[in-house]
């Protein structure tokens, strides 16, 4: 072995080294994080008024099931510190089927919510009928359903085996790996893993991404134009003379201001599910491909994928941070929940919208002020009499 061979083989050494000690503080730091921001991000949907909106039901199923995912990270962990939890019969074979489960739906949960805001933003006409509770709470008990039984063979092609233990090449270890003489079952399971969980996924979530961030564009165009030309419109009516339209107006911008706010967060959050997720699936592919690789490149696909599997890791723990960052609704039922005093002080807070005048008998006109209290609108209705 000459100099250049040793050179590379300590910096391998020195890398799994660093990959080791980066997994046996990160992991677990990530595993209580993202438990307790997923915990909370569903205690947040359904302990305020965003339990109404249906993409909360989404994103709630979704830190379930990025939690299932986390435990059973979890258990795969203990290993590093020598607790041989996964390699357990029962638990391996449970383990391994948590796993695929709960990767899965993670990945079809945010095609779901992405189609939902997809119909929302491209055709806000339907959206009332289209994006229901009711019907959210279907998709994600179709999908939970299918997943559950797609899935079910991960329980029996996988279990604890005899394996050789690579520090002591006269001994074996018992390891959680697929059965032997089911292997060519679960190559074809992987192959039909790799074409649902990242061909037709990420095709759907990247081609829908792109239609929605094009239409919040032309959108947010046609508001400044609007916004600019109202402003223009009251300035030549002046007070005497503001349309009764601009209320219909002002609510209008309201609902598509929420609806804006809804949709930019979940774009944050798909985007960062491909960024975090992508790498992984890139690596995948190209072993797949590359089947027959040279030894020499083996040493530097592996720790490849160690890296870009900690990439795919950190998306089960990270959405919590992505809704306080992105989401406007989120933070402000987040602070409301645990802010009783901001909490009350918003419910107290009354926001004049548009005060419009218009001409009665002789010489008087009404003034009718809209103002919007706790979500709600309010009419007060005064006679000003006025001379000419």
């Amino acid at each position: 072995m000459n100099g250049s061979d040793n050179a590379t083989l300590q910096g391998y050494d020195n890398t799994q080294r660093v990959l080791y000690g980066f997994q046996l503080y990160y992991t677990p730091l990530l595993v209580f994080l993202g438990t307790v921001g997923n915990a909370l991000s569903v205690f947040v949907f359904f302990a305020t008024k965003l339990r109404k909106l249906s993409s909360s039901y989404y994103l709630s199923a979704l830190a379930i099931s990025d939690t299932g995912f986390l435990i059973a990270l979890f258990i795969s962990w203990l290993n590093l510190i020598d607790v041989n939890l996964f390699n357990m019969p029962g638990i391996c074979q449970l383990t391994v089927y948590l796993t695929q489960v709960c990767s899965f739906l993670s990945v079809w949960f945010v095609v779901a919510f992405t189609v939902e805001r997809f119909i929302a933003v491209r055709y806000p006409l339907k959206r009332p009928s289209m994006c229901t509770v009711t019907r959210a709470k279907l998709v994600l008990s179709a999908l939970t359903l299918f997943t559950l039984s797609m899935c079910s063979p991960y329980l029996f092609i996988s279990a604890p085996q005899w394996r050789p233990n690579p520090a002591d090449s006269n001994s074996t270890l018992l390891v959680c790996s697929l059965v032997d003489h089911w292997m060519d079952l679960a190559t074809t399971l992987n192959y039909i893993d790799f074409v649902v969980t990242l061909l037709i996924p990420f095709c759907l979530i990247v081609v829908l991404n792109t239609l929605i961030s094009k239409t919040v564009w032309r959108l947010a165009r046609v508001r400044r134009s609007m916004t600019n030309s109202g402003k223009s419109e009251v300035n030549n009516i002046g007070p005497v003379g503001v349309k009764r339209p601009i209320l219909a107006r002002s609510q209008s911008k309201q609902a598509s201001s929420s609806q804006t706010k809804v949709t930019e967060m979940l774009l944050v959050v798909s985007s960062v599910f491909i960024c975090l997720n992508l790498p992984s699936y890139v690596i995948r592919v190209w072993v797949f491909v590359n089947e027959a690789i040279q030894t020499e490149t083996v040493s530097e696909i592996v720790i490849l994928q160690h890296y870009f599997n900690l990439l795919f890791n950190t998306n089960f723990g990270i959405n919590f941070a992505l809704y306080c960052v992105s989401g406007q609704n989120f933070r402000r039922a987040l602070i409301s929940l645990f802010c009783p005093r901001m909490r009350k002080r918003q419910d107290t807070t009354q926001v004049t919208v548009v005060s419009e005048y218009t001409r009665s008998a002789g010489s008087l006109y009404r003034r009718r002020t809209v103002t919007l209290n706790n979500g709600s609108w309010r009419d007060n209705h005064e006679l000003l009499p006025i001379t000419k």
